[in-house]
């Protein structure tokens, strides 16, 4: 749409041409622009052979004026130059320069006074690798003292980018490692650091072009605390509440009330009283609390799919954990569910450890031949030493999953013999066929069609925004092609012929492949597939769909969501944001607060369960293929 708005426009740019006229730069540059829309094969469908090349001409002798004007550009005249460009082409302009090294008849104090006087222009500059190994000295000097040069750094070295036709910036050779760590330190000192730029310094990870010392990370980390503590005094902030409660007189599992942004959940006792096997008491985890779904996947998880608009083009590293609104509400109430669960077992002289040990001696009733050693011991230690006691048996836990699945025997010997260790996603499932993703253009396009909230296709003027996707639209109500607007019937008509949708008699619009449609719709809601836990029907389908190699196949205990998850709690493997509980207490950099190692022993025992919890379901899918 915005090519055929933009070529209409091109057409009477190109209708009004006259070679006798006086071009300014800006001129040049705008037909410039319209050549490579052309270069790039696009045109108005109704132009003519003669049309075309009438407009190819006149589109090469703007390409000689303007080639001349760069060309002859010198120390005298960049400045003027520079002074008349309008923003739009700053890029543009820069690029030629490059390309045509017209920058060699520059001096490097002329370069120095244009970067001084039109310093904005240094977002375009280092874009342009030769220009910046030309100017090197004079960049590095200059970046040294532009306010602005910590948040060129960081957007090339630490920012997550999802916008593909962003610029890769080239920083001088002479700009060391001191030099960049110096620029982000004075940054945090400034009254209008940003608050995006400092979290990007607090969660950065050391790499060979940008490395941060501990003193640098701390100073953003409080910098970080500080700003967020203005915010709150404003008022400028929202808050997510969610309360968990045990009713003794409730006979409902479950009660869930929604009210003045209050996440209100409510369990009942009695329900709870009836279950008199403790190994169904675990199992409450998945069934009850929604630890994982009904394909035995983790929910707890951060998902793309559940992020809103602002939260997926918000600024933020590349080295951190997306977190959400729906994923920090999950992660609040999963852990008051531990609370309340362990709550109600002490009044019944158990607690959470015991049922993670009950639940541990059925696990083992699974295998043959071999038996897990796990065990939480029944301790009066406190809070750290539990926490140092328990987190290398985790460990040990793994470890023993992993010969399992590779040899189908654990060999305690073998594992004590070893001391490398052991990362969560390379540890092996006991089926071949476990996980599949899809990577596919085509099936990524269909998941952002039929499920994309900015897919455009689900809004209709007798629906509204009542829907946030095509897929919700099609099932849950009857749309007929009359209910698209002119902008979105091309590409229905496009998905029906491609038969992904299909119309019948009556002008009803609806889902024709609904198998793979639905196969989409869970690689969107989880980023992959469960193989064995799906119907025949959909199996067979993701069987012709990975044998075409549209689909791929993964044969791990965790799927990649679960494993980056775990390694969010455990290490920072995958993420600086998260706890890196394993770390920091095995090496003894813990906080000393006995209040926080609570906390994380909580975290800890979570995270056991959903390793107990996928390692059972893999025992089972394993029985399941033997």
């Amino acid at each position: 749409m915005a090519s055929k708005h933009s070529l209409i426009k091109a057409e009477k740019i190109l209708d009004n041409y006259s070679p006798d006229a006086e071009f300014s730069i800006n001129d040049l540059l705008e037909i410039y622009n319209i050549q490579l829309h052309f270069d790039n094969n696009l045109f108005l469908p109704k132009w003519s052979v003669h049309d075309m090349e009438g407009y190819q001409t006149t589109l090469k002798n703007n390409w000689r004026l303007l080639k001349e004007r760069l060309l002859t550009i010198n120390n005298e005249d960049v400045d003027a130059t520079l002074v008349s460009l309008e923003y739009p082409y700053h890029q543009q302009f820069w690029r030629l320069l490059n390309t045509l090294k017209s920058y060699e008849k520059l001096s490097d104090a002329t370069f120095k006074r244009v970067l001084y006087k039109h310093s904005r222009h240094i977002d375009f500059v280092l874009s342009q690798r030769n220009i910046v190994k030309r100017f090197d000295a004079t960049i590095r000097e200059f970046l040294l003292c532009y306010k602005s040069s910590a948040e060129l750094l960081l957007t090339q070295f630490e920012e997550q980018k999802s916008d593909k036709d962003r610029p890769n910036y080239h920083f001088p050779k002479s700009l060391d490692l001191q030099d960049k760590e110096g620029i982000i330190s004075a940054y945090l000192e400034h009254e209008d650091a940003n608050l995006n730029y400092v979290r990007l310094v607090e969660n950065s990870k050391d790499s060979n072009n940008l490395r941060l010392s501990g003193k640098t990370r701390l100073k953003a980390k409080r910098r970080s605390q500080e700003m967020n503590n203005e915010i709150f005094e404003k008022g400028h902030a929202w808050s997510i509440r969610v309360q968990v409660g045990l009713h003794k007189d409730q006979e409902e599992p479950v009660k869930y009330k929604y009210d003045k942004g209050l996440y209100e959940t409510t369990y009942g006792a009695k329900f709870l009283d009836r279950i008199e096997d403790d190994v169904e008491l675990f199992s409450m985890f998945k069934h009850l609390f929604q630890y994982t779904d009904d394909t035995s996947m983790i929910l707890l998880v951060s998902k793309r799919s559940e992020l809103d608009v602002l939260e997926r083009i918000s600024l933020k590293s590349k080295n951190e954990y997306e977190i959400g609104e729906a994923f920090t509400r999950k992660e609040y109430l999963s852990f008051l569910q531990l609370h309340i669960l362990n709550s109600y077992l002490e009044s019944k002289d158990s607690k959470i450890e015991n049922l993670i040990n009950v639940f541990m001696v059925h696990v083992n009733g699974l295998i043959e031949g071999a038996e897990f050693v796990f065990k939480i011991r029944d301790s009066k230690a406190t809070y750290l030493e539990r926490m140092r006691t328990v987190l290398p048996d985790v460990d040990f836990l793994l470890r023993q999953y992993q010969l399992l699945a590779e040899d189908g025997l654990i060999d305690l010997e073998l594992i004590h013999w070893s001391s490398r260790p052991i990362a969560i996603e390379q540890i092996k499932s006991q089926s071949s066929k476990k996980y599949v993703y899809s990577e596919d253009n085509l099936i990524l396009q269909l998941k952002h069609l039929f499920f994309s909230d900015q897919s455009h296709l689900f809004y209709t003027e007798k629906y509204k925004s009542k829907y946030n996707n095509l897929f919700d639209l099609l099932t849950k109500e009857k749309i007929f092609m009359e209910d698209f607007a002119n902008f979105q019937k091309g590409l229905i008509q496009n998905m029906i012929q491609d038969g992904y949708l299909c119309i019948n008699e009556d002008k009803q619009v609806s889902i024709e492949r609904i198998t793979l449609v639905y196969i989409i719709r869970e690689l969107h809601r989880n980023e992959g597939l469960n193989f064995w836990r799906y119907p025949r029907f959909v199996r067979e389908e993701l069987d012709r769909m990975i044998k075409e190699g549209t689909f791929i196949v993964q044969n791990t205990l965790f799927t990649r969501e679960e494993a980056r998850y775990l390694n969010y709690y455990l290490n920072k493997r995958d993420c600086t944001n998260g706890y890196d509980l394993r770390n920091s207490y095995l090496h003894g950099t813990n906080t000393l607060s006995e209040e926080r190692h609570k906390h994380d022993y909580y975290l800890l025992l979570k995270v056991i369960v959903l390793i107990l919890l996928k390692i059972e379901d893999d025992i089972r899918i394993g029985k399941l293929n033997n």
